[in-house]
């Protein structure tokens, strides 16, 4: 009986063990949906940075306060500027080496971005329950979360989500971009063959011109619906650009959207979960906005 009450003590404890996260990071959410963390570089620096899910390295704004003295970066191979062999510690987890990119603006409250190389290998929960991003070496209880296939292109993580416009469904694959605020953003292609610009009733427009005098128009519409692995969202402000200018060229699901899940990405088994969480039920960014 001692034997058998051991083993089963051994079996939970073994159970138990695999269930925790190898490494928790802790992070924020500014007020426009954006995850903010804060990095301590090259053990010098210490700066807030943004996380971005559709970037896999690490960036400063030309707009930061804090001048990061640490990092130097070098313009002969790229003009923007480029650091590598750099050193980030976020929490108790440190990324090296990592590369820096120059002047690539970020989300509010922020100085710079860093991306998915900051979780290695591991699979990654995204919990914004707890506010903090689990690593795990395998793949944690997926109970009550829903599976979805996981696309990967260079680096970049998509999923498909399913948009619906005057009664025709509409399965897009989009990007992971945890740094675009609104929910979902239709890339050039999407927007002309759909007329969507024609078609959806319109909540915000602003027209740019640049040097060449080209016009570019940022859309802000209403669509029917937009569905994620089965749930439906009513009524969701998205984005386009129309005009002489063509260069949006992928479509994005956004942060106002991302938020509302707890996320589990399992890059190498090539599915993310999804679980709604307590901020579901938030207003859209965009309306919010308005």
């Amino acid at each position: 009986m001692k034997s058998a009450s051991r083993f089963a003590a051994f079996l939970c404890c073994l159970f138990y063990t695999i269930g925790q996260a190898q490494e928790v990071i802790p992070f924020k959410m500014n007020g426009h949906y954006n995850i903010l963390v804060e990095g301590i570089i090259n053990q010098k620096d210490t700066v807030d940075l943004m996380f971005q899910l559709a970037m896999q390295e690490a960036s400063l704004a030309p707009n930061r306060t804090h001048p990061v003295k640490s990092v130097v970066f070098d313009t002969t191979e790229f003009p923007e500027g480029l650091s590598k062999g750099n050193r980030i510690q976020v929490g108790e987890t440190v990324v090296e080496p990592i590369w820096i990119w120059d002047n690539e603006y970020t989300g509010n409250g922020a100085e710079g971005k860093i991306g998915t190389q900051l979780f290695g290998d591991h699979i990654v929960k995204i919990n914004y329950d707890m506010s903090q991003f689990e690593l795990y070496d395998t793949l944690p209880a997926t109970t009550d979360f829903i599976r979805l296939p996981l696309e990967q292109k260079n680096g970049q993580l998509f999923v498909e989500v399913v948009s619906t416009v005057e009664a025709k469904e509409i399965q897009i694959k989009v990007l992971l971009q945890s740094g675009f605020s609104g929910a979902l953003l239709f890339n050039n292609y999407l927007a002309d063959e759909y007329h969507l610009a024609d078609v959806l009733p319109r909540l915000e427009e602003k027209t740019m011109l640049n040097a060449a005098g080209q016009k570019l128009t940022s859309l802000v519409c209403e669509i029917p619906a937009i569905t994620v692995g089965g749930i439906r969202f009513e009524k969701a402000p998205v984005q386009m650009f129309t005009g002489e200018i063509k260069n949006q060229t992928t479509s994005y699901i956004g942060a106002d959207l991302i938020h509302r899940f707890n996320w589990i990405i399992d890059k190498k088994g090539g599915y993310a979960y999804i679980q709604k969480n307590k901020y579901f039920e938030d207003p859209y960014y965009f309306a919010r906005k308005n």
